[in-house]
């Protein structure tokens, strides 16, 4: 049944009239408690001037006249259990995308929310029914403007998934294909993915490791994940609760930058990776074990442990006062090339040094957090064959306490005198540091 002549709409429609175009209001003169909850929110959103609200006070008013008509989510919904506002608020930055007006929209008997938007974003948007799972794009919190709202609205005029903007080419059409007939309880990527999986003949229980893992929302890495899913799938007695300790491996070199890195680890016999992730996050517990409580028994395979071992790894301990970028010509057996001096600030800046030079700085993470010492690597880059490419040449140890040069190590802790390399003398008088 419509209600868009009631007098309970009209009153709706003339309460957010008045909130949209900045006038003056009373809350306590709004009996509904829902509606004036409602009311709060639209106040704040359209509060005062502001170049990314102004251009849309008439389309949201348009649109909530048309929600207050066929339904009764402003007055019997709190904002607390569907928020329908800033659902408004970013549908109305599309307005250019409408290809029907809200006025013309016709509500079914639905009464939940969520069936009540989405028949309302088919009439505006829609040449045909959408997939449920599409819905999503429209729940996303930040920008009005949204990758998956695009995406929604290409879709929905007709477009195909193979042709939207920012669609990886790793993604196969059959895979894009299968995406539109996932569950609607999912959300845009991680339909895709859902459409991955099933094209590639994945197992159920693989599938629901690969939904709740955070890979889904990395569409920028594509080319790294489809291979992934390839090699997992493709191997028959591969336990699915490996799959988040490999893909959240994988994520934290994306993290520091080193996708290089990502697409060697990816291209490693499945055995291999799978043996080098679990290094990764042991190698992880141990550096962060004073962090975390005693009583706290630690699985790598459990998600919300790597989650807090990545939480720890980017969080930076200070670094050494009065340090600044240093760099200065070295030779180095008849070569000379440009060298840098850099504080490593990071646990996982110790450990990738203590790969590279084969020695245990990755231990001294524990102390640099209690401000006992700071730990510094010298390095050079080069540019051969048209990569670049970062070569680890000594790392050295400072006392924070007096500004002392402790140690200075080579590749496999082969042992150096500071005063017998005259860069780290030209490094030391401008950072104040004694021999």
């Amino acid at each position: 049944m419509s209600h868009r002549f009631s007098k309970e709409s009209h009153h709706v429609a003339s309460i957010t009239s008045i909130i949209i175009e900045g006038k003056p209001w009373t809350a306590r003169f709004i009996s509904n408690n829902n509606l004036r909850q409602h009311c709060h929110l639209l106040a704040r959103t359209f509060r005062g001037e502001h170049p990314q609200t102004d251009p849309i006070r008439a389309p949201c008013l348009r649109l909530l006249q048309a929600v207050a008509g066929q339904s009764k989510l402003l007055t019997q919904v709190h904002p607390s259990d569907f928020q329908l506002v800033p659902l408004m608020v970013r549908i109305a930055a599309y307005t250019q995308r409408w290809i029907r007006q809200p006025e013309t929209w016709v509500n079914d008997s639905s009464k939940c929310p969520r069936k009540v938007i989405q028949s309302l974003l088919e009439h505006l948007f829609a040449r045909w029914k959408m997939p449920a799972c599409f819905d999503s794009a429209w729940y996303i919190k930040g920008d009005l403007t949204f990758l998956e709202r695009d995406w929604y609205c290409h879709l929905a005029a007709g477009g195909s998934l193979r042709t939207i903007e920012g669609m990886p080419a790793s993604i196969t059409t059959r895979a894009l294909h299968l995406a539109l007939q996932a569950p609607e309880n999912l959300t845009i990527r991680q339909a895709l993915r859902w459409g991955q999986v099933k094209a590639l003949g994945g197992s159920d229980e693989l599938l629901a490791e690969v939904l709740s893992s955070r890979m889904v929302k990395d569409l920028s890495n594509d080319a790294v994940w489809s291979r992934l899913l390839e090699k997992v799938i493709a191997r028959a007695n591969f336990n699915p609760r490996n799959f988040g300790i490999i893909s959240d491996t994988l994520l934290e070199s994306f993290y520091e930058g080193k996708h290089g890195r990502a697409e060697a680890l990816v291209n490693l016999p499945l055995r291999e990776l799978l043996c080098h992730s679990k290094r990764y996050w042991e190698n992880l517990v141990r550096l962060n074990q004073e962090n975390i409580p005693t009583s706290r028994k630690v699985h790598i395979s459990c998600a919300n442990v790597r989650w807090d071992l990545h939480c720890l790894k980017m969080q930076p301990w200070a670094s050494l006062p009065g340090t600044r970028p240093f760099e200065a010509p070295c030779f180095h057996q008849g070569e000379t090339f440009q060298c840098r001096i850099q504080e490593l600030t990071y646990p996982w800046q110790l450990v990738v040094e203590s790969r590279a030079m084969k020695h245990c700085v990755d231990s001294y993470g524990k102390s640099c957090k209690l401000g006992v010492c700071s730990i510094f690597s010298m390095r050079s880059e080069r540019i051969i064959e048209g990569k670049s490419v970062i070569t680890s040449h000594l790392t050295i140890e400072v006392s924070r306490k007096t500004r002392r040069i402790l140690q200075v190590r080579g590749r496999w802790n082969q042992y150096f005198h500071p005063s017998r390399i005259p860069i780290l003398h030209k490094w030391a008088r401008e950072l104040r540091l004694t021999m």
